[in-house]
């Protein structure tokens, strides 16, 4: 069985997109290792949130969060020591927060198993 993060305001027809819970929480490691100490300080609630992602079941970012998180993932996903497939999970997130900060709901993430 394998375990998937659903996140809301994706870019399937149903405003959802599916990622595999490893490589949600694999991102922690890159945005730790792209971001200097000082950019990395304020945002590490949002780090936690990567590192712990589908232990709550259901996370709810409120959309002020969500803006921040949506640089962080940019950033993470365009450095050039990011791998193409982590790099595309966190593009992927990333437009997903900032569509969700751009229209001012929270951005939820919930945690699915498949067969």
């Amino acid at each position: 069985m394998t375990q998937h993060l659903v996140t809301s305001h994706g870019a399937d027809f149903f405003g959802q997109d599916t990622h595999q819970l490893k490589a949600v929480r694999d991102l922690a490691d890159y945005a730790r290792g792209v971001l200097s100490y000082d950019a990395r300080k304020p945002l590490a609630p949002l780090i936690q949130h990567l590192e712990t992602a589908g232990t709550e079941g259901e996370l709810t970012i409120p959309a002020d969060q969500a803006a921040p998180f949506s640089e962080l993932l940019s950033t993470v996903a365009g450095h050039r020591h990011t791998k193409p497939k982590p790099a595309k999970v966190a593009r992927l997130l990333g437009d997903a927060a900032a569509r969700a900060a751009a229209e001012g709901e929270p951005w939820t993430w919930t945690t699915t198993t498949a067969e």
